[in-house]
C-alpha cells in the first residue's frame, strides 16, 4: 500500500488535491478527512506522543478501505493531522507527507467567514501545556485566536519535518511547474500532463458569501493584532509585512 497525506491549517486547497488524485491521476484514489479523521486527537497530539492503540485505530481502517481499490496509491487530505505526522510515519513508514502553507492573512479571513472561533473554539492554547497564549485567550477576539492558530499549526507541522512544504500561492498563482515537483515525489504515478495543467485552472472549493473583508480592507487595529501574534512566523515563511 502506497500512501500520501496532505496536511495544513485548513483553507489551503486540500479539496483540490482530493479531486486531483481521484480524477486526474489514473492510479490513485483519495479521501478528504475520512473518519477517524483525528480531529480531537490531533489537538491532543500537540502535547503528547500517540499511543499504540491510536496507531492501529488510524491505520487499520485505511488499509481496509484500500484493499477494496485497485489503484496503487491512497492519498488523504486532512488538515486535522497537522500534529500527527509522527503518527502517520509510524503507521505508514513509507508514506509521503506534504504540508501546505498559505498566507496567514488569507487563512484567517477565510476561517472568519466560516465562523471559526466565533461559533466554535477548535484548538486552543490549553491543548499545549505552558503556552503563553493561555493567559490571553479569554480576552482575544476571533481574529487574534486565528492568528495564534495559524502560527501554531504551521510551527508544529514544519517542526515534524514533512517531505515537502507547498506554498499555496505558488501552486495556484505563480509557479505552474510546482505541481510536477509534487508529483515527482511519488513513485510511478500515471497522468496526462495536459490534464494536470488544466486542473489548476479549476476552483474546487468555493467560499460562501463573505462577511469579513480581505486584509487590505481590515481596520488598522485588526492588522496590528494579527502581526503582533503571527508576524514572526509570517516573515519566516516569506510573507512580507503590508500595512
Amino acid at each position: 500500500m502506497k500512501t500520501a497525506f496532505f496536511v495544513s491549517t485548513g483553507r489551503t486547497g486540500t479539496d483540490f488535491f482530493t479531486d486531483f488524485f481521484n480524477n486526474v491521476v489514473e492510479n490513485s484514489w483519495s479521501l478528504h478527512e475520512p473518519k477517524p479523521a483525528f480531529r480531537k486527537r490531533g489537538h491532543q497530539l500537540m502535547s503528547r506522543p500517540h499511543t499504540m492503540w491510536e496507531k492501529y485505530y488510524f491505520a487499520l481502517p485505511r488499509r481496509w478501505w484500500h484493499m477494496k481499490h485497485s489503484e496503487e496509491w491512497y492519498v488523504e487530505t486532512n488538515y486535522h493531522l497537522f500534529a500527527a505526522i509522527p503518527l502517520i510515519r509510524d503507521a505508514f513508514p513509507d508514506a509521503l507527507v506534504f504540508h501546505i502553507v498559505r498566507d496567514g492573512r488569507d487563512v484567517v479571513t477565510s476561517w472568519l467567514n466560516r465562523g471559526r472561533y466565533i461559533t466554535n473554539d477548535h484548538m486552543t492554547p490549553f491543548h499545549i501545556p505552558g503556552d503563553p497564549a493561555q493567559a490571553l485567550w479569554e480576552n482575544w477576539n476571533a481574529l487574534q485566536k486565528l492568528a495564534w492558530y495559524w502560527k501554531t499549526v504551521n510551527t508544529r507541522a514544519i517542526e515534524t519535518q514533512p517531505d515537502m512544504i507547498i506554498k499555496f500561492e505558488e501552486l495556484f498563482k505563480t509557479n505552474k511547474e510546482l505541481i510536477f515537483d509534487i508529483l515527482a515525489k511519488f513513485d510511478g504515478l500515471v497522468y496526462d500532463e495536459a490534464k494536470v495543467r488544466a486542473s489548476l485552472e479549476k476552483k474546487v472549493n468555493r467560499n460562501r458569501i463573505e462577511f469579513f473583508p480581505k486584509y487590505d480592507e481590515w481596520p488598522r487595529h485588526w492588522k496590528e493584532q494579527f502581526w503582533e501574534i503571527a508576524g514572526e512566523k509570517m516573515e519566516e515563511l516569506g510573507y512580507a509585512f503590508k500595512p
